[in-house]
């Protein structure tokens, strides 16, 4: 019996010691994890204690939690995005929050199929070359100094978002950073100012031309403010923005001012000619993408939703006499990303079925009444970038979208503007973590973060200025609001 306590005691100790060296073995990422999954977890819990009433009814309690988990989820990136993605909806129909023609309605809209069409048209045009061919070009024509590096990447950028709207991140990433490479600049100030210009490039154009992210958004209110939108209209509600694109150069051009005379046109045209003349492929691939615009500039005519546009043109690249796509192609297409998009749409279409957007806009209305349509604006400028800390931008879009077109709706303002204030909100940042987008810039290892923080620090004290002084104003002018 001692024999058996003494192997006993010495199992235990073995026991203890290997959980200690467990847990002295644990990195900060996994004590990190172990902190998301806390808060995953315990959040929900604290709604599901909350009292429940005559307006916060059990339903649209049970609807918080289970939102609030998968957001957290999705926020805290600790699974895989179809995972909870695929759960969210399901999670809706089998506890009764919504019925299933309401929860997976998002995938009978135009939304994920033009997001899906658009990704595989890009991967299509970049595999062709044709994607490298305009930004080489776009270098050449404005020149090879520092600053008309930047300019012409913004020039590349609206381009390249004309041709694949909201599919350039990737092609201007490896572009800018195979410029700095060429220039041998390292992790500088002036590695920041092209790698920076190169997100922007990318980026902004998407205030002005309609594109499949913006469509997220409106397909997150589309139960509650369901009015096409043309191409054109688009550009018309949003035509100062491309001011604001090319500011943003401007401000890069000031923060990151080079310590020595740069010159790069040599370094792209020597790649430009590498590529020779066109190919059949970057021919098929350009005939399609003229299709496309003209598509796209043609829907107050034809009043087909544009959004069909991009799933047919990604699958004309695929047909007998064009075949500018591959089966890598299709295989590229981040399909997990897809089910988020719709994900975050069912979010909107349970809301929507709860009443809760109706409930939001009955408490907020008051005060936004009071307040005026600017300061209403404002306020959800301010909200969207404060939750942009602890949000994705698709979560943000997912979360507040509907109950906000409610809002917009209740003060008589056209929801399409608070849209497009969410929409420049969410990519107003200060750290990289804050958006996947920028942060593939930033992954590069050439931005510094003091120089990322200082731009995007002074670039959103601008970016809620030129909202107030030029957007409202115009919105206005236009009768948006």
């Amino acid at each position: 019996m001692q024999a058996d306590n003494t192997i006993a005691a010495d199992g235990g100790n073995v026991r203890a010691s290997q959980e200690a060296a467990a847990g002295a073995d644990r990195s900060p990422a996994d004590r990190k994890q172990m902190i998301y999954w806390a808060v995953i977890v315990i959040a929900p819990l604290i709604v599901m204690m909350v009292p429940t009433g005559e307006t916060f009814t059990p339903v649209i309690r049970n609807f918080l939690a289970i939102t609030l988990c998968a957001i957290l989820i999705f926020a805290f990136e600790t699974l895989p995005q179809m995972i909870p993605a695929i759960l969210l909806p399901v999670a809706y129909v089998v506890t009764g929050i919504a019925p299933e023609q309401a929860v997976f309605g998002p995938w009978s809209t135009s939304v994920p199929w033009m997001f899906m069409g658009g990704i595989l048209m890009a991967n299509c045009l970049e595999s062709a070359g044709l994607l490298r061919r305009v930004a080489y070009w776009c270098i050449i024509k404005t020149g090879g100094t520092y600053n008309r590096i930047l300019y012409g990447i913004m020039f590349t950028g609206i381009i390249l978002n004309l041709l694949i709207p909201a599919q350039a991140v990737i092609p201007l990433a490896a572009f800018t950073y195979g410029i700095c490479l060429a220039l041998d600049l390292g992790r500088s100030k002036e590695s920041a100012g092209i790698m920076l210009t190169g997100a922007m490039a990318a980026l902004t154009p998407l205030y002005f031309f309609y594109n499949p992210n913006f469509n997220i958004i409106a397909g997150a209110g589309i139960t509650v403010y369901d009015v096409p939108m043309t191409w054109f209209l688009y550009l018309f509600h949003n035509a100062p923005m491309i001011l604001w694109s090319f500011f943003c150069v401007f401000l890069i051009t000031k923060i990151f001012k080079p310590s020595k005379e740069i010159n790069c046109k040599a370094y792209v045209s020597e790649a430009y000619d590498k590529l020779g003349t066109l190919t059949s492929k970057e021919k098929k691939g350009l005939f399609v993408t003229v299709l496309l615009v003209i598509f796209l500039m043609t829907g107050g005519l034809h009043h087909i939703n544009i959004g069909w546009g991009f799933a047919v043109a990604g699958c004309l690249m695929y047909l007998p006499g064009i075949r500018v796509g591959t089966e890598d192609d299709i295989k590229r297409i981040n399909f997990s990303l897809l089910f988020f998009v719709t994900a975050c749409m069912a979010i909107g279409a349970a809301s929507n079925v709860l009443g809760i957007g109706k409930i939001i806009a009955q408490y907020s209305t008051p005060m936004m009444e009071a307040s005026g349509s600017m300061f209403t604006l404002v306020l959800v400028w301010v909200l969207s970038v404060v939750s942009n800390f602890i949000m994705t931008p698709l979560a943000i879009w997912a979360a507040f979208t509907a109950p906000l077109a409610e809002i917009a709706l209740s003060v008589d303002i056209n929801p399409f503007s608070f849209y497009y204030v969410i929409n420049m909100a969410t990519n107003q940042i200060i750290l990289p973590y804050e958006y996947a987008l920028v942060l593939i810039y930033f992954s590069f290892g050439l931005i510094r973060l003091q120089d990322f923080v200082k731009f995007f620090s002074i670039k959103m004290v601008f970016n809620i200025i030129f909202i107030v002084l030029i957007m409202i104003p115009y919105w206005k002018f236009i009768g948006l609001i």
